[in-house]
């Protein structure tokens, strides 16, 4: 069984309105507040063909890819399979290994509820990850080949949500973008997902899903990753093809935020000389 399909992105190409997709399939940093190319250690299809490495983080190009209300009458994926042809020396595939949390990066491209400087009813509706069952790409979104292994929660939203609400960070689903304010159209948000302890080694399809608003058709990112029974064998193959080893972090583990502010970090010896 082949799993392990991400479905990326989604926009109307004929408008300037794209919607979001899947930018980097294995980041090193959970919640983070800014995009580094530098954390980002596996690619989604085409990566370099639609400039996702190179150019500006969320900027829309031809990458964008929107399912019509008959996704069946169109390819899930943005681009059909084709390992050899999507993946290149500086947009590589992932790697994951069993029980690995997996950090993916997508722009916001304004859909966030943000009472400190946007709407506050912007709807986020569903975020589903799956793995595809065999090496063809589904045929569409209700394709019985998807199974899913996730549900990445949604963001709140409404007008009668306190600020509080809104403007906490991190959120579950889409709108976890704490950065939104200073570039709405462009900021980065992260979710997370887990690989099944019981993901059968080796390369598979992943689809992420995403659905704006249940009056909008599902918005979808598709990407190939190869997976590892244990961390070592990963992590062995990352030191073979140059990539880092490190463990996802959480930026709100290794920084003291203050009032949205990145605080110095308190040394314990000074505290102890304090109130000894």
């Amino acid at each position: 069984m082949k799993l392990f399909v991400a479905l990326l992105a989604v926009g109307l190409p004929a408008l300037a309105a794209a919607h979001s997709w899947i930018v980097c399939t294995d980041y090193l940093e959970n919640n983070g507040w800014y995009w580094d190319v530098a954390k980002c250690r596996g690619w989604p299809r085409a990566a370099t063909t639609f400039n996702l490495r190179h150019g500006i983080f969320g900027a829309t190009n031809t990458y964008t890819h929107r399912l019509d209300n008959h996704p069946e009458e169109r390819g899930l994926c943005k681009k059909s399979r084709d390992d050899d042809r999507w993946y290149e020396a500086d947009t590589p595939m992932a790697a994951y290994y069993q029980g690995q949390k997996v950090v993916l990066t997508h722009p916001a491209n304004n859909h966030v509820s943000e009472s400190n400087c946007r709407y506050r009813s912007q709807i986020d509706w569903e975020n589903l990850m799956f793995v595809v069952d065999g090496n063809e790409d589904p045929c569409c979104i209700n394709s019985t080949k998807l199974i899913q292994i996730m549900d990445m929660g949604v963001s709140p939203y409404g007008r009668y949500l306190s600020d509080e609400v809104l403007s906490t960070y991190p959120k579950p689903g889409f709108q976890n973008v704490p950065k939104f304010c200073e570039d709405p159209e462009d900021a980065m948000g992260t979710y997370n997902f887990t690989i099944p302890t019981d993901l059968k080694p080796g390369r598979h399809t992943f689809v992420w899903k995403w659905i704006r608003d249940p009056a909008v058709s599902p918005f979808t990112t598709c990407w190939e990753a190869d997976v590892f029974a244990t961390k070592a064998e990963r992590d062995a193959f990352y030191v073979a093809t140059g990539r880092s080893t490190e463990d996802m972090w959480d930026f709100y583990q290794i920084h003291n935020i203050v009032d949205g502010m990145i605080m110095d970090p308190v040394d314990p010896s000074v505290n102890e000389v304090i109130t000894g």
